[in-house]
Order: structure tokens, then C-alpha cells, then sequence
């Protein structure tokens, strides 16, 4: 499941790098849409390929080239007892088929921005620009906690664990945070957010936002059912999500429907004692 989100996400980046590149050239990157409700500049599309890329490739060289992710197991025995009243009670044993059925659903709601096909046509690569930006900052963040903290998958408590989960991927001890709910609440909030900006008067956007959260909130009760989460662990990535799937297209707003006079712009200044970051107004 990560090495799919991972190649979604780099495809996703090289191309809108590509055409980002391109229309650099020019020096007007509203050749993708208006720039009235989200505009794209070289500065914020920078910081946000260029940070999420250095967090992700950072924790994938420390996980996967360093080793530092991987804890074997050796016949640990867990007592449900050691749990918070909350994860204690709702914890579960493993279910292979809810298991498989979350992934389903998870593949299913990283095209929820379809909803925005309504949208002018040359909005569409500004959202596809803004997504998959959002989706490898959510991705960074959540590996990077995940490599960090150690704790044990609710299957751990009882019998019946997935062997290759355990015994071969050594996946066993990354329940915290949630992935599958990092994503999908994701994937939910941006659909939700850049619907109501592009379509503030559209009698769809209340359907839109509740059946987005709909289907993230499935996939993460999903999660404890399957017996690979604990409640703590779908909580803290609903709203790890929820920040992620927000704050990158609100990031897009500041500069939109600012005329090239300075309104609107953000800068970066090196100062002796530190860096300034001003917004023109």
C-alpha cells in the first residue's frame, strides 16, 4: 500500500514539476487557471515539493536505507492491561478481509477531487498541482512519526497476527499514526475545502463535504475493525489529515485575485538576527 500512495504521488509531482518548469519560463503562472480562488507562485510550490520531498526522502533514507524503521520481532508478549481505558476496550484481532477492504476504499477516495471536474478545465492543473503537494507533505509527516514511535498493532495483543506483516514486512510495530486515516481525511478536507472555494453557491458542496468525511471516517473504524489501529491511532491521523488536506490550498489563497503590484505577495528576507516573512496586504 505505501510504495502505491509513493508512485501516485511522484507521478503526480514530476509531471506538475515539468509544467511548473515550463510555465517559469513564461513567468506567468496563471496560465493554469484564473488565480482568482487559488494561485500558483514559484516561491509556494518551492517550499512545498521542495520540503515535503526533503521530509519524505529523508525518512525513507533513514528507514528503508539506514534500517532505523525496522524492530523484529522476538516473541514479545503484549498485555491488553498496559492499554489507555479507550484503545483497551475497542482493540481488536486481526480481519484479513476488513483489512482489504479498507485499502479499497483508501485507493478509492484519492479520487475524490474528481468531485472538482466541474471546474474550468484550465483550474484542473492547479488542483492536480495543489494535490499531490498536499498528499506528500500528509506522506512525509505521517512516515516520519511512524519511524519515530514504536507501538505495537492492536493484532499484537492476540492471536492470529499476519505472519508476513510481521515476520517479513516488519510492519507489526507502525501503528501510530493511522496512515489509512492520515490519507483519506486527506484526500476528504482538500476535496471538501477547494469544492466550497471554487463553488460557494453551489447547493452540492454541503453533499460533497459530508460524503467525503463519510467515506474517511469509514476507513478509519475500518482500521480498528481490522485490528491494525488502535482509536488513538485513527484520531491523531484524522487530524494530522485534516490540517494537511487544509492548509496547503489555503497556502494557494493568499496570493489569489491580487493584482502584480505587490498585494498579495509573500516574501522570505535574511535578516542579520533571523528571516522575515511578510505578506503584502
Amino acid at each position: 500500500m505505501k510504495k502505491k500512495i509513493c508512485i501516485l504521488i511522484l507521478l503526480s509531482l514530476i509531471f506538475s514539476s515539468v509544467t511548473l518548469s515550463a510555465e517559469s519560463k513564461n513567468g506567468d503562472f496563471n496560465l493554469w487557471g484564473s488565480g482568482e480562488v487559488f494561485k500558483l507562485t514559484p516561491m509556494t510550490e518551492g517550499l512545498l515539493i521542495g520540503g515535503g520531498t526533503l521530509l519524505y526522502g529523508t525518512e525513507l533514507i533513514l528507514d528503508k536505507g539506514l534500517k532505523l524503521g525496522e524492530l523484529k520481532y522476538e516473541n514479545q508478549k503484549y498485555n491488553l492491561e498496559n492499554l489507555n481505558p479507550l484503545d483497551r476496550k475497542l482493540a481488536q484481532p486481526y480481519n484479513h478481509t476488513v483489512d482489504k477492504i479498507s485499502d479499497v476504499l483508501l485507493i478509492s477516495s484519492f479520487a475524490l477531487p474528481l468531485c472538482l471536474l466541474p471546474a474550468e478545465n484550465s483550474e484542473w492543473m492547479t488542483v492536480a498541482t495543489m494535490y499531490a503537494e498536499t498528499m506528500l507533505l500528509a506522506q512525509g509527516i505521517k512516515e516520519s512519526i511512524k519511524l519515530g514511535v514504536f507501538r505495537p498493532r492492536p493484532y499484537m495483543y492476540f492471536d492470529g497476527w499476519p505472519e508476513k506483516d510481521v515476520l517479513k514486512e516488519n510492519d507489526w510495530c507502525n501503528s501510530f499514526v493511522s496512515g489509512h486515516s492520515t490519507m483519506s481525511f486527506t484526500a476528504a478536507t482538500f476535496t471538501a475545502y477547494t469544492f466550497w472555494k471554487y463553488f460557494p453557491d453551489s447547493p452540492w458542496r454541503f453533499a460533497v463535504a459530508g460524503g467525503c468525511y463519510a467515506l474517511s471516517t469509514t476507513i478509519a473504524l475500518l482500521r480498528v475493525g481490522a485490528g491494525c489501529h488502535f482509536p488513538t491511532d485513527i484520531l491523531s491521523g484524522a487530524v494530522l489529515g485534516t490540517v494537511c488536506g487544509f492548509v496547503v490550498p489555503w497556502l494557494h489563497t493568499l496570493n489569489a485575485g491580487k493584482n502584480n503590484e505587490g498585494k498579495g505577495d509573500i516574501s522570505l528576507n535574511a535578516l542579520p538576527l533571523g528571516i522575515s516573512f511578510t505578506i503584502g496586504l
